[in-house]
């Protein structure tokens, strides 16, 4: 049975606690639902604690913070430690089976050597390699944007694998190659972890569009290129976004894409 899974940031909880408390509900009435939360790093053992007594039983997956964060810079080192601890202790409270980190900065084989480098020193079975876009928003550029860079960082280190569709459609369009190829590529890699939202064919940006915002072709993604047992994480809308109806149209938009 595919899952579906709400996102928040683990700060979200102290902004609007009344507020994500009826998301969890809503997610908790569920069968097929779980919560993935952005580990952010400001935060301490004892709130992360406050939210696990909020969350009670509620299946969850953490995301790495990724403000600060650069595997592919040797200077970055320290800092990306101290984030992904961060990340790891609230794994260890949540009981999450996985922990999606990005790769770094930097186009070329020495930037992915060095997040190879960094993902061994971090040395920890439940972290899954999330693919990236080739420039980012602001333009930056980034590794982890083909099946082929993903599959040597997931070889070299032992990780798992977290496939973002908008990430990938992203890179596809900046690199002009196929996009059922890139696909298909990163289908073959058998993720463990699917983020997913809506976004523009026209524009190689990540926009986390709500479903039905924009123009990609998510039944064609949801039941070509997820597995039946799937985690998808709905990555949609920017920053904070209190819960509200859109996050429930979502969830129902996925469910009536499902095996049509």
């Amino acid at each position: 049975m595919r899952k579906f899974g709400f996102k928040f940031f683990s700060t979200n909880f102290q902004i609007a606690p009344e507020v994500l408390k009826e998301g969890l509900e809503f997610a908790q009435s569920k069968d097929d639902m779980f919560i993935e939360i952005s580990a952010v790093p400001t935060m301490t053992e004892t709130e992360f604690k406050r939210i696990k007594e909020l969350v009670g039983d509620m299946e969850v997956r953490i995301h790495a913070g990724i403000d600060g964060f650069n595997a592919g810079d040797r200077n970055f080192e320290r800092e990306n430690k101290r984030i992904l601890a961060v990340a790891q202790k609230a794994a260890d409270i949540f009981k999450a089976q996985t922990i999606v980190v990005h790769p770094g900065d930097g186009h070329g084989k020495e930037y992915i050597e060095e997040t190879v480098r960094q993902f061994r020193l971090f040395n920890d079975e439940r972290i899954v390699v999330e693919n990236l876009p080739y420039f980012d928003n602001e333009g930056i550029p980034m590794h982890g944007s083909t099946a082929e860079e993903i599959a040597y960082i997931m070889k070299e280190v032992g990780c798992g694998f977290c496939f973002d569709f908008s990430h990938a459609t992203c890179a596809a369009l900046s690199l002009k190659k196929n996009i059922d190829l890139q696909m298909k590529e990163f289908f073959a890699l058998n993720p463990r972890v699917y983020h997913m939202c809506d976004g523009d064919f026209n524009q190689a940006k990540d926009k986390h569009l709500h479903f039905g915002e924009g123009n990609y072709p998510l039944k064609h993604y949801l039941n070509d290129y997820t597995a039946e047992n799937a985690y998808i994480t709905m990555e949609t809308g920017n920053g904070f976004e209190p819960f509200n109806e859109l996050r429930i149209k979502d969830y129902e938009y996925l469910k009536a894409l499902h095996n049509i």
